[in-house]
């Protein structure tokens, strides 16, 4: 194992993961970044190696005139199709098979993708056979349209969907791999003709004419029409007899396979099989939102393939003497709550900021003077009644709870006389709930972590948890909404941004919030550590967007170093210049959250974070 040689110096082969006419696929590992990877390999034809080889000797002879005798580098974009597949590694959705890098080395072209354990979709059709479900089928359509729905947002076509081309991970997660290699496939001159394959090709593809989003609409459609019928009946030996296939074909109605299929599915999927573009979909997203309630549940397709996937042999019991001896590893904490866990766990802290918030906002409106059962004279019956709808909301939809919460802050504002201020805050907490608190549990939680967290001292871990849990644009956005809270909270009494103190400041009828508000905003303290935290959520969600646990637990350290730096700075605003050195409360204010956020990253939540919204919905319909 020592003497074997590297992939580009840096890729050692595990084993052969695939082959086909084409390309070999093997399974690697990154000894660089200590994963594990597929590699593509595709051969180049001489015509191509000599093309690459020409355009980099004139583009030398171009620059200085002289050429190296060292030899001749490859150049990577002189070949038709690798600039596509570059283009393809920009795409980062958990429905794609991530692309890290493209070389071409020696008349070889390597695509260094996204390892993943798991079957083709051939393999799972192959042993599902006649027992496959409509929530099956829904859930592969629903995840390769959204796949392609994002591809083409980049306008990149894949030109190849088919069976071989979707992976099924243990977690029956459906991705869609070999974005944009199409033409590269065909280039290498041992591809399928006009880079796709026969059967799943459209007209317009074999002749060669122009093409668009629709091309792969009506590859989609012909997988689909194959999941529902158990055939294609495009497949042909050559690409005459394919365009007759596709112009004559005889197709059976879908529906007729089906008891529980409705008629209204044979129209959809004959408009996305359309010989003509014209003739189908003006895009995948329609594709899909048609045949869409026709089909099942993706969430309980999701949860069967899973088992179908990730299932395992069961084992023969050991004898009951040896039973002693056997331990079963430990898994780590993450792993053993699963991502339910880590659900629950998301609405128990927007519980926990949603109380908050309403409790404080109640205690200064004025309620019914009647108690419960007159047993609480000070606590009256719409305190506990309102009180108790907000923390149902949010157990059933964070993201309700959380809007909810906050408008019931900004009228405790409204009817303490800080009347711009609570406008404010109904604008702001709209935006964010609109653009991003409704789009998932972890987004709503995220947005109300700082409250909470805030109440104690730790205001910065709004920003942690965006950083942690949310990728770059939502974790800037989320980490804006924090620092606005956090003036709105300071303006409360306390004037420190990092921590309101919930249980002083819990009263503030006859407080000129305003103006307190104003002389918030006046200091340069504020305003440094508002930066940090930006800075601190921004550090942590561009490191993990590497997919590596190293790369993870930098952006966690860096982002631990941003708070700190913005207490030191609090700390010599507020003195003057006299001192860098925060007090104890404001100090550990800012290296808690940092150190919570370091070990999140250690237990590798950031990785467990970027799962698909499928499952996210899945979870949601359960709880």
């Amino acid at each position: 194992m020592f003497g074997q040689s590297l992939i580009l110096d840096r890729y050692r082969v595990i084993n052969e993961a695939g082959s086909g006419g084409y390309a070999t696929v093997q399974h690697g590992y990154d000894t660089r970044l200590k994963r594990d990877v597929a590699i593509k390999c595709i051969p180049l034809s001489p015509a191509e190696e000599a093309q690459a080889r020409l355009m980099e000797i004139e583009s030398q002879l171009q620059g200085d005139g002289s050429l190296e005798d060292e030899g001749v580098v490859d150049e990577p974009n002189a070949i038709p199709g690798l600039e596509e597949a570059q283009t393809a590694a920009h795409l980062s959705d958990a429905n794609i098979v991530t692309v890290y890098d493209c070389e071409v080395h020696e008349g070889v072209a390597y695509i260094i993708m996204e390892y993943v354990e798991g079957m083709t979709l051939t393999e799972v059709l192959d042993e599902v056979g006649d027992d496959i479900s409509l929530d099956m089928v829904a859930s592969v359509v629903s995840s390769i349209a959204h796949a392609l729905k994002v591809a083409h947002g980049k306008e990149v076509l894949h030109l190849d969907i088919k069976p071989d081309n979707v992976i099924i991970n243990k977690q029956g997660v459906v991705k869609v791999t070999d974005f944009g290699l199409a033409t590269l496939m065909d280039a290498s001159g041992c591809g399928t003709a006009g880079g796709g394959t026969i059967g799943y090709m459209p007209l317009e593809q074999m002749r060669e004419e122009p093409l668009d989003v629709r091309t792969d609409e009506w590859a989609l459609a012909s997988l689909t029409y194959e999941m529902l019928t158990g055939t294609n009946p495009f497949f042909a030996d050559s690409l005459s007899e394919a365009e007759t296939a596709i112009e004559d074909a005889v197709l059976v109605l879908p529906s007729r396979c089906w008891d529980e299929l409705g008629e209204g599915v044979d129209d959809v999927i004959f408009k996305g099989l359309g010989p003509l573009p014209d003739e189908r979909y003006e895009n995948v997203s329609a594709f899909a939102n048609a045949i869409k309630p026709f089909l099942g549940s993706p969430a309980k397709g999701r949860r069967q393939l899973e088992d179908i996937v990730g299932g395992e042999e069961p084992e023969e019991e050991p004898p009951a003497e040896e039973v002693e001896e056997i331990r079963e590893p430990l898994l780590p904490f993450v792993d053993r709550i699963g991502v339910r866990g880590a659900s629950i766990l998301m609405k128990v802290v927007s519980l926990a900021g949603v109380l908050t918030l309403g409790t404080v906002g109640l205690l200064n409106i004025p309620l019914n003077p009647y108690s419960v059962f007159g047993l609480v004279s000070d606590m009256p019956i719409l305190f506990w009644a309102v009180l108790g709808v907000l923390a149902i909301a949010t157990a059933i939809r964070p993201h309700i709870g959380a809007l909810a919460v906050y408008v019931l802050f900004a009228i405790a504002y409204f009817m303490n006389g800080a009347f711009v201020l609570a406008l404010a805050l109904v604008i702001v907490s709209f935006l964010w709930w609109f653009f991003l608190g409704r789009k998932g549990n972890a987004q709503a939680m995220c947005g109300l972590v700082q409250p909470f967290f805030g109440g104690i001292g730790f205001g910065g871990m709004g920003s942690i948890a965006a950083g942690c849990l949310l990728p770059v644009g939502q974790a800037l956005g989320s980490s804006l909404f924090s620092c606005f809270t956090a003036l709105c909270l300071a303006s409360l009494g306390s004037r420190n941004v990092m921590g309101w103190n919930m249980l002083i400041n819990g009263r503030f009828i006859g407080l000129d919030i305003q103006a307190v508000f104003l002389n918030v905003i006046q200091s340069l303290g504020t305003w440094i550590v508002l930066l940090t935290w930006v800075l601190a959520a921004l550090c942590y969600s561009v490191f993990c967007l590497r997919g590596s646990r190293g790369f993870d637990i930098t952006g966690s350290v860096g982002a631990a170093i941003l708070l700190v730096v913005g207490a030191c700075g609090y700390a010599f605003f507020q003195s003057l210049g006299l001192s860098w050195t925060p007090e104890m409360f404001v100090f550990l204010g800012a290296l808690v959250p940092g150190a919570i956020g370091v070990a999140l990253a250690l237990l590798g939540v950031p990785d467990r974070a970027r799962i698909d919204e499928e499952e996210w919905r899945a979870i949601s319909a359960d709880y």
